[in-house]
């Protein structure tokens, strides 16, 4: 396990209220993954947070909370820190068990690209609802 200043996230850096996750939920970008599907808003906060969305078809507890260590493990060391700062949720699916922490940081990597371009092309228009 990682020592030092990093190894631990801090409260700021964690998305902490079950009203954080709707609002993610329901207004973020959603990019699905073999391994996880990434969703993600942008905040105004001056950081990026974390929300980890680990269900039982994952596994057990000891599978569950090593996968939420691995994912935690990935935001860390790939969120680069400049750009839009985004509240960002994970939500694990069962191969990421059997991944190895390289292909999780590459599927990290591009989530993270594909959420940029999607910034880039700014707001997509919705189709008004028919009445």
């Amino acid at each position: 396990m990682a020592d030092g200043p990093r190894s631990r996230l801090q409260r700021r850096e964690r998305l902490t209220s079950a009203a954080a996750f709707r609002q993610v939920f329901r207004k973020g970008v959603r990019l699905d993954g073999r391994l996880f599907m990434l969703i993600a808003t942008a905040n105004d906060r001056g950081h990026d947070r974390l929300g980890l969305a680990v269900g039982k078809r994952v596994g057990g507890a000891v599978v569950r909370n090593t996968a939420k260590r691995r994912l935690r493990e990935a935001f860390r060391s790939r969120i680069r820190r400049s750009g839009p700062d985004w509240d960002i949720v994970f939500v694990a699916k069962p191969d990421i068990v059997g991944a190895t922490q390289e292909e999780l940081e590459r599927e990290f990597g591009q989530r993270l690209r594909r959420l940029a371009g999607r910034q880039a092309e700014g707001p997509r228009a919705r189709p008004s609802p028919a009445r």
